[in-house]
């Protein structure tokens, strides 16, 4: 039976491509000299640099394969217009902003009874980070990338958490069956303007567990860094500070699936408006006796002088040119079987567009983009219809289960990030009394949700809710103010309540002194 070889020549170049730039690293601490530290840098900026660019290329809406410098038209003066769609932004703008646009609950059970403690030191350390943005920061990158950064060290009396850019961080594992991470490695540009790129300078930061090396700058694009480098400054560690957050087990971004797709789709809606612009700018054509000033040119000329031949072949080329240029064709008309000269007209010519065929085709690479990357299409008629609740779940499903997936790997990382904050104030002996392994973190769906309907149908089966409770949903205006205006509301019968009460009191004193 027939064996499939395991050599390169099976492998696509795409597949190849991923290998290196998917990589996860690995190697003994031990091992890790700058010599070998540098390599791996050089790898980094070689294989996977370049992917993570072009995912943010692709975020910004500037896609790499319409924006190449080629040009996509045969004829040079035709339109060529590059129309590139932010697909990449809409897909991880709403994947983050479904799973963490509303604030992550974060709480402590120390007792495991099911009642949340208090964490004073842990609300401190989330206030002074910021963590509502911080968190959604992080896991935009990790949408987008595959994968984020973040970086716990002691700043006071107080743990700051700062967000790394995946573009030039990355971790190295460690050779286990089940790799840990053992040293964090990132570098960074020193901005230069004047400066060669070839040349650029950078200064590399490792962080192990015990110990943290920044070195002096050095060059990575030609290659020196393979070298080694020298390591300017060393400071003690109790624990590596950074820590990675993994997108899936592939660290792949949740668009890196469909870019073949919004490229494809960028090609058609290009080529749709170039043949727009090109409608505007249609060759006109006119048929009839048009005197050609080169006409019969080659009667004149010796047929055995070649540079005769191909000066006049040179100038046919250039009235070619210029009458394409001027979008103007000259055409002669014939004659009848009789002799007589045939009519003279002009008209434009254009190519033929299949509406129908150009806009199927244009709809169905749309659906697919959101369909494979698991986007709900919200331009669509039958996504906002009145369907039931369990259809309208139907068709979030590939949403809620990508967010299930994402939200467990997220947490991971927030757990570890925590662990470190714990390590971190044991060292210092700080005021954390918490143990972070139970530090819950709750996410909440950011979808819309008719609230007011759903206390309509409870009020119906019999429900009561107190006028505080309802207040949440009145428009335009804050509790508070609504309260004031109920109490202004009430004055009225608040005086004339107390008015009855003295006349009362005073009727009770009249017929007390009578009887007396």
């Amino acid at each position: 039976m027939a064996t499939l070889e395991a050599d390169s020549s099976y492998q696509t170049k795409a597949e190849r491509y991923l290998h290196h730039a998917l990589m996860q690293y690995q190697e003994e601490l031990n091992n890790l000299t700058p010599k070998r530290v540098g390599q791996f840098i050089m790898h980094h900026y070689n294989k996977q640099r370049p992917r993570l660019l072009n995912l943010d290329s692709y975020y910004k809406g500037i896609n790499t394969k319409i924006n190449s410098a080629t040009s996509r038209r045969i004829d040079e003066y035709g339109a060529d217009v590059r129309l590139g769609h932010p697909f990449a932004q809409e897909i991880v703008d709403f994947h983050t902003a479904f799973s963490v646009g509303n604030p992550i609950n974060i709480s402590v059970d120390q007792d495991h009874n099911g009642q949340e403690d208090e964490h004073q030191q842990l609300d401190k350390i989330n206030h002074e980070n910021g963590v509502d943005s911080l968190f959604y920061d992080l896991f935009s990158d990790m949408s987008k990338y595959g994968r984020a950064f973040a970086n716990v060290y002691r700043d006071g009396d107080v743990e700051k958490i700062t967000r790394l850019s995946p573009a030039n961080t990355f971790m190295i594992y460690s050779n286990d069956v089940d790799p840990v991470p053992i040293m964090a490695v990132r570098y960074t540009e020193q901005s230069k303007i004047d400066d060669n790129l070839d040349y650029q300078q950078y200064v590399i930061e490792t962080w192990t567990d015990s110990e943290y090396k920044i070195s002096n700058p050095v060059a990575i694009a030609d290659g020196t860094v393979v070298n080694g480098y020298n390591v300017a400054k060393t400071d003690k560690l109790s624990t590596l500070p950074v820590v990675e957050f993994w997108n899936n087990t592939q660290r792949m971004g949740d668009f890196d699936g469909v870019i073949s797709l919004i490229d494809a789709y960028d090609a058609a809606q290009s080529d749709t408006a170039n043949y727009m612009q090109d409608s505007n700018d249609a060759m006109l054509v006119i048929k009839g006796d048009i005197d050609d000033l080169l006409d019969g040119a080659d009667l004149f000329g010796n047929p055995d002088d070649e540079e005769y031949l191909e000066k006049l072949a040179e100038q046919k080329k250039k009235l070619m040119a210029s009458i394409k240029e001027a979008r103007t064709l000259f055409l002669k008309s014939g004659s009848t079987g009789t002799g007589q000269q045939t009519t003279v007209s002009a008209d434009y010519i254009h190519k033929q567009y299949d509406t129908a065929g150009v806009e199927a085709y244009k709809n169905r690479l749309y659906k697919n983009i959101h369909s494979f990357s698991r986007t709900p299409d919200v331009s669509d008629e039958n996504f906002a219809s009145n369907a039931s609740g369990v259809a309208m779940q139907y068709k979030q499903l590939g949403v809620i289960q990508l967010a299930k997936t994402k939200r467990r790997s997220f947490s991971k990382g927030l757990s570890e990030i925590y662990g470190i904050v714990e390590k971190l104030e044991k060292a210092a002996s700080g005021p954390w009394q918490l143990d972070y392994q139970n530090i819950n973190f709750m996410f909440t769906d950011n979808l819309p949700t008719d609230d007011v309907a759903t206390i309509q149908v409870l009020q119906q089966s019999g429900a009561k809710f107190p006028h505080e409770y309802l207040d949440r949903y009145a428009p335009g205006i804050d509790t508070d103010e609504l309260e004031t205006m109920r109490e202004r509301e009430n004055e009225p019968v608040n005086a004339m309540q107390e008015e009855m009460k003295r006349l009362q009191d005073k009727t009770s004193q009249l017929g007390d002194e009578d009887d007396d």
